[in-house]
């Protein structure tokens, strides 16, 4: 099964589709996954409408969330600026953050969370693919 969902590059928008995402996700994933997914979905789409507000683009965010046998995967796709390849490699330890931060976890929890992370940054595009093992799932 697969769901495909665009968004403004609006913090708003962010609210909307977790939400939406979750709801069609949760018969295939336990309450913990699901959790686990919702951290990583809200820290990436944060991220891409940030991306898009720096880069100046109003272009659509698009999302696919499928639920495959033994995984669901989640691929996001901006079209802001390349961002650098190595953005999702070498990520700081959660626990070197200061707390008093306010930015600067998004892709140390997504790289802690999600099973698989896959950044693939080009020209005028951006896509993050994320796996989570269903596991015992629901």
């Amino acid at each position: 099964m697969s769901l495909q969902q665009d968004m403004r590059p609006d913090l708003a928008e962010v609210d909307r589709i977790v939400p939406a995402m979750l709801a069609t996700l949760s018969d295939a994933l336990s309450e913990d996954r699901l959790s686990t997914v919702e951290i990583c979905l809200a820290e990436a789409l944060t991220n891409a409408v940030n991306h898009a507000r720096a880069s100046q683009t109003q272009s659509a965010i698009h999302i696919t969330a499928q639920i495959l046998a033994d995984s669901v995967r989640i691929e996001i796709i901006d079209a802001g600026r390349q961002s650098p390849s190595d953005l999702y490699t070498d990520v700081t330890d959660l626990g070197d953050i200061d707390p008093m931060d306010e930015n600067g976890r998004g892709i140390p929890l997504i790289s802690q969370l999600a099973d698989e992370v896959q950044f693939t940054p080009a020209e005028g595009r951006n896509r993050l693919c994320l796996s989570f093992n269903r596991g015992n799932g629901a």
